[in-house]
């Protein structure tokens, strides 16, 4: 089957406007600080596309041409680029033996950059071919840079053609060797790293944040390096949006489905990273713990804030061991034993990073054995025509699974060394996923009966999705495989122009792989797709959007809300202007479309209630 992109049409490049979709930002009003970067979040993570790495060249002739300086059509490099004059070299789209791995000097030959190194987050999908932060430049300088972090340079042990230098950092708090580009693109950089801290924000803290050259922090909210931050808010303040930018991004948006929204809305750089302000004080300790609920594996947890120094998010402890960190009042300690006592506690940490004191300590049983999986599971692959390949997970663990945590890769074959291998390109997923619910992986060319690559969960053509009939696929939590497609130890074809429905009453599928668990279907069947199997309430992983609160004002005890998706709501609370949570709800449309406000001392007046990252106003009277 086909395993890589091809381009059917190839645009001309044009100088364009900006076309933001009117309702592209919507929920942005009136947020400020980290809450406006998490709504971005929300917005730029949505229906996106990861193309293979291999497909960036053939794109880069829509995204980067130099359209604006010689205005030549030539490769438009931001390591070689002359704003001034006559570049010291060009490269060109036409002559494909430009296109090389290394070079030894300048003007041989160029490749692909991540301006934010693929090592920080070990060259996973979606990552390692976002053509937001990967640019093609020339080779040498490329590799003279390598993942060296950004910075600002006096004494430079190297320079290129164009300017860009090499050498120990000038800037306060970091004095090891940084790369700084020409004045030109210092705010094309800073823009592009903005992004990266907004669109990968929840990742943030599983790439490599020990290595101190990383630009970004494990701290998601902050995300960027203290010393790194004001100079690239001032990077971005001194080289306005240029057209080069504002056309590179509607190309991209075209191509991929998200935008830069620095590049649209450069205030919003200074509204969320402004410094924190208001009283420096310590939170107030999280109280009313409690287990919502207990597996042999599991147990879910919830907590209320009644801090006035409103928290930015929590710490979780098990055992006095801190384990994770998340902004909701609720979460899900995983990978337990049965029929073990465990103690769980909860720090608040408000926008200055003060930790609060320990809550109240919370001792729970876990059960000695329950009726869910174990873990995540397969339950659908189609390897059929063309492009249509697909991949479904169901969660059957019963309870909610931070998808963050999983990855899937392939069985690759070396025929010269006559080896099996697997990819080093992992997809990394993103997410929370509920119990008895799925996700669908599809290739973003794919022509399915029964599913479009709109509606899939996640769309990729990366390397995960390359198989074709023969690979072993593996789910992969962090470093440990959960489940199996094939045999990973021969190179035998076993789902080859065929479909593979999992039996209904597998609950706990064997790593090795076994046929016997697998119903056969012809090839590009497809029916069911999304909707999993063994349970009667399915609705796939998707970005719900309310279009309607009604009635508002509120009267009375019921909120209720029309729009699209709701099952897929992991969480609603509401909260005072100030930030005090004093309601919420765990999964509240799985039946109904209405929220029953349980607290009797809410007192009328204007509230925010928040649902799956959209904030909305409401007045109680």
């Amino acid at each position: 089957m086909k395993n890589s992109i091809l381009l059917t049409t190839v645009l001309c490049p044009i100088i364009m406007q900006a076309q933001v979709p009117p309702a592209y930002y919507s929920g942005t009003d009136g947020l400020s600080g980290f809450a406006l970067k998490t709504r971005l979040h929300n917005i730029i993570s949505h229906n996106t596309i990861s193309w293979h790495y291999g497909d960036l060249p053939a794109f880069y002739q829509l995204t980067d041409r130099d359209l604006y300086y010689e205005a030549d059509s030539s490769l438009l490099d931001i390591y070689a680029e002359n704003p001034l004059g006559a570049d010291p070299y060009n490269y060109s789209y036409d002559d494909p033996s430009q296109l090389i791995s290394g070079a030894t000097a300048e003007g041989v030959g160029w490749n692909r950059e991540h301006l934010f190194s693929q090592s920080f987050f070990y060259s996973n999908y979606p990552m390692y071919s976002d053509l937001h932060f990967i640019v093609p430049t020339d080779a040498r300088v490329n590799q003279r840079r390598s993942n060296l972090p950004f910075g600002q340079v006096d004494a430079p042990t190297f320079v290129s053609q164009n300017g860009s230098k090499v050498g120990p950092n000038s800037t306060p708090g970091y004095t090891l060797s940084v790369f700084e580009p020409i004045d030109e693109f210092k705010g094309d950089v800073a823009r592009i790293l903005f992004y990266v801290a907004v669109r990968y924000e929840t990742l943030l803290p599983l790439f490599q944040t020990g290595n101190t050259r990383n630009p970004f922090e494990a701290r998601e909210e902050v995300a960027l390096r203290a010393w790194l931050l004001p100079l690239l808010k001032q990077w971005h303040e001194e080289d306005p949006v240029s057209q080069k930018e504002t056309d590179r991004n509607q190309q991209i948006f075209q191509l991929q489905g998200n935008r830069n929204p620095f590049i649209d809305h450069p205030e919003w750089v200074d509204m969320i990273w402004h410094g924190a302000t208001g009283a420096n004080q310590v939170p107030d300790p999280p109280i009313y713990l409690n287990a919502t609920a207990t597996g042999a594996h599991f147990v879910s947890v919830a907590w209320f804030s009644e801090s006035d120094n409103v928290p930015m998010g929590f710490e979780l402890y098990r055992d006095d061991t801190l384990v994770a960190l998340c902004k909701q009042p609720t979460y899900t300690f995983t990978g337990l034993s049965p029929n073990t006592s465990y103690q769980f506690s909860v720090k608040a940490y408000d926008q200055y990073y003060n930790q609060s004191p320990e809550s109240l300590p919370l001792t729970i049983t876990t059960a000695a054995a329950d009726t869910f999986a174990r873990d995540l599971m397969f339950v659908r692959y189609i390897e059929g025509s063309d492009y249509n390949k697909a991949l479904e997970i169901l969660n059957r663990t019963g309870h909610t699974v931070d998808l963050r945590h999983y990855y899937l890769r392939i069985r690759q074959y070396n025929e010269d060394a006559d080896v099996l291998y697997w990819g080093s390109n992992q997809y990394q997923m993103e997410g929370l996923l509920q119990h008895g619910r799925s996700v669908v992986l599809v290739h973003p060319e794919s022509n399915l009966s029964c599913l479009s690559s709109d509606s899939a969960d996640f769309v990729s053509a990366g390397m995960p999705m390359t198989f074709e009939g023969w690979q072993a696929i593996d789910l992969r939590k962090d470093s440990f495989t959960v489940d199996r497609i094939g045999n990973p130890y021969e190179q035998v074809s076993f789902a080859a122009d065929i479909s593979l429905y999992r039996k209904e009453d597998i609950l706990q599928p064997s790593l090795s792989f076994d046929t016997t668990e697998w119903t056969v279907f012809p090839v590009d069947y497809c029916v069911g797709l999304g909707q999993g199997t063994g349970t009667s309430v399915q609705e796939r992983l998707r970005v719900p959007q309310a279009v309607l609160v009604y009635p508002n004002p509120v009267h009375g005890r019921r909120v209720y809300l029309q729009g699209k998706d709701l099952a897929g709501v992991n969480y609603a609370y509401l909260s005072t202007l100030q930030g005090k949570v004093i309601d919420q709800w765990e999964h509240p449309f799985l039946h109904r479309n209405y929220l029953e406000l349980t607290q009797n001392i809410i007192l009328p007046g204007l509230y925010f209630l928040h649902i799956e990252g959209q904030v909305f106003k409401l007045v109680l009277r």
